[in-house]
């Protein structure tokens, strides 16, 4: 190789060790040390070092974004497919929900509320545009638009079907919180 190409294949080298070593931390899941071998990185180990924490602190925080966004997503689901078991083993035990002005003594009798006043009717619940804030270590809040569909059997005495929309509005409310 001459002179040139060597250099091309030293750069190329350096660039591709910094990209595994992002790599590794993204799938690593921020956590580890990293080691850059580019004979510029020995220059930058105390900025290295800073940044790897600061991309490992920010790439958790998305991984704890997405755990929050399944949560949601398992609780519409939940409401639809009639799994209110499931629904209320989603909060936690002593979780407080209050909706609509209503406080609801247990996430389980928040869950047979549900269960008891849809019955077998189909539903359809959707959250869109989640703006999730974490506001601490172990605590966020979060603002889902939503649209729930309703409809119940025809029946001479069926009551009407209902299509809602709103805000579902999640937040802290002392040491623990729940989807909701």
């Amino acid at each position: 190789m001459n002179k040139p190409e060597t250099r091309k294949a030293n750069t190329l080298h350096s660039r591709l060790a910094g990209a595994v070593a992002a790599a590794a931390l993204l799938v690593g899941g921020g956590v580890g040390a990293v080691t850059l071998t580019s004979p510029s990185a020995s220059a930058h180990d105390q900025t290295t070092s800073t940044s790897a924490k600061s991309l490992a602190e920010r790439v958790q925080r998305l991984e704890d974004i997405e755990e929050i966004h399944q949560l949601k997503a398992r609780y519409f689901r939940f409401v639809d497919e009639k799994k209110h078991d499931d629904l209320a083993a989603l909060f936690t035990p002593d979780a407080k929900l209050v909706t609509d002005g209503i406080t609801w003594k247990s996430p389980k009798e928040f869950a047979y509320t549900i269960r008891d006043l849809t019955g077998a009717a189909p539903s359809a619940h959707s959250g869109a545009m989640p703006e999730i804030t974490i506001t601490g270590p172990n605590t966020a809040t979060g603002i889902w638009s939503m649209e729930d569909i309703l409809t119940f059997p025809a029946g001479p005495e069926a009551p009407e079907g209902h299509n809602g929309y709103g805000q579902y509005r999640a937040r802290p409310t002392g040491r623990s919180t729940g989807g909701g």
